[in-house]
């Protein structure tokens, strides 16, 4: 195992714990495609495919927002509305998130997801304000 990965899964414990009171709407993987959305080697995964995908034109590098809103402390995204959201796409005031189904697999879906639930605490940014997107 890498330094890095050691590193990041204690990390990832200690904020996992710390926030375990806000994140209760986090589903085990037999409701969320098979995919354990607290496994930081998928949270890795999906913020490589959120920063090549999504990132560069709309959600920004680590979803720190640029055409589309942030994804950082977004307690107010919750998995299912994200699921539906990446799935179908989404319009509002003349904001287009392109539908995603059919173009990632489901399983792909879910770790960005699981990258977006991870910025929930992301350390130095002010909260976003909800309803963005």
């Amino acid at each position: 195992m890498s330094k890095f990965l050691l590193v990041f899964s204690c990390v990832f414990i200690l904020l996992s714990v710390a926030a375990s009171a806000a994140d209760s709407d986090i589903p085990p993987p037999e409701k969320s495609g098979g995919v354990n959305l607290l496994d930081p080697a998928v949270i890795e995964k999906g913020m490589a495919t959120l920063n090549s995908t999504c990132g560069g034109y709309c959600h920004g590098t680590q979803g720190r927002g640029y055409k589309g809103p942030s994804l950082r402390n977004r307690s107010d995204l919750t998995p299912e509305s994200m699921i539906a959201t990446i799935k179908y796409g989404r319009k509002r005031g003349g904001k287009l998130m392109p539908a995603w189904n059919g173009t990632l697999p489901e399983e792909e879906m879910w770790a960005v997801i699981a990258a977006i639930v991870s910025l929930r605490h992301a350390d130095g940014d002010a909260p976003a304000t909800s309803g963005s997107h």
